[in-house]
């Protein structure tokens, strides 16, 4: 019987899941708080990404998983 494996194996598979970040283009449909992976700007969306604002970026991230946000906040 090898128990502790079992726990090791799913210790892992939490760590690469809460390491993961998806990256949201600007045109996509979502909602909620994003920032920009160039300058950090962040920005409330309602329905459409939009190009950062700030430095023209097209490429935003989820807040909580901004290593901006840890820095700004």
């Amino acid at each position: 019987m090898r128990e502790p494996h079992r726990t090791l194996r799913s210790v892992a598979a939490e760590k690469s899941e809460r390491d993961y970040v998806e990256f949201w283009p600007a045109g996509a449909v979502a909602k909620g708080r994003f920032r920009c992976t160039a300058c950090g700007s962040p920005t409330e969306v309602k329905y459409v990404v939009p190009a950062c604002a700030q430095c023209g970026e097209r490429l935003w991230e989820r807040d909580e998983t901004s290593a901006y946000a840890e820095v700004g906040s």
